[in-house]
């Protein structure tokens, strides 16, 4: 197939602007996920690196994102802020919340709000009022994390955590401003 202009992914039709950054959205996440585990040992140590493992277990749904662009646009771009809030979901309970994983719901938040068009506003909203109202409801109520750390590694992995989550959310909007 042919690579044409505007297309992250080989398709024999482009893209959507929007559909463009969620596809290019995905590809960063899913490229950096395996980073995750070597920052962590970089920062607490190998054992700990070893323990974050398991928050690479929902990568390859990140990797279905393009493919299901090619079959529906508009299912991608819902797809995506769900897989990121089924993701933060359970890096929160595999880490726990004091570690700061929550904080990626503003990046679904996000893909919720600028990943649709104004003809897509009932979407939107109700993708928004989904990830929103999965927070609130999750929110303090995931119990002991499966991973223990002790309050300086989750203090240090909360700095990561927020740092990484500021980062994601900064190039979503400068990736969407530019397909808006």
């Amino acid at each position: 197939m042919r690579r044409r202009t505007g297309q992250t992914f080989f398709l024999a039709e482009p893209y959507d602007a929007r559909t463009a950054a969620c596809v290019s959205t995905a590809w960063l996440i899913l490229i950096n996920k395996p980073m995750y585990p070597i920052y962590v040992s970089a920062l607490l140590g190998a054992d700990a690196g070893t323990r974050s493992l398991a928050t690479l277990a929902l990568a390859p749904f990140y990797a279905a994102t393009p493919f299901l662009a090619q079959r529906s646009a508009c299912g991608a771009r819902i797809a995506l802020p769900l897989i990121g809030l089924a993701d933060t979901l359970y890096a929160t309970k595999l880490m726990g919340a004091e570690t700061g994983t929550e904080l990626f719901a503003v990046a679904c938040g996000l893909l919720a709000i600028t990943g649709f068009s104004a003809r897509e506003a009932a979407v939107a909203r109700t993708l928004s009022v989904v990830v929103y109202g999965v927070f609130v409801v999750a929110h303090g109520r995931y119990g002991g994390p499966l991973q223990a750390w002790t309050s300086q590694e989750a203090a240090t992995l909360f700095t990561l955590n927020f740092y990484a989550a500021a980062s994601l959310a900064a190039f979503i909007g400068l990736r969407f401003a530019a397909a808006a």
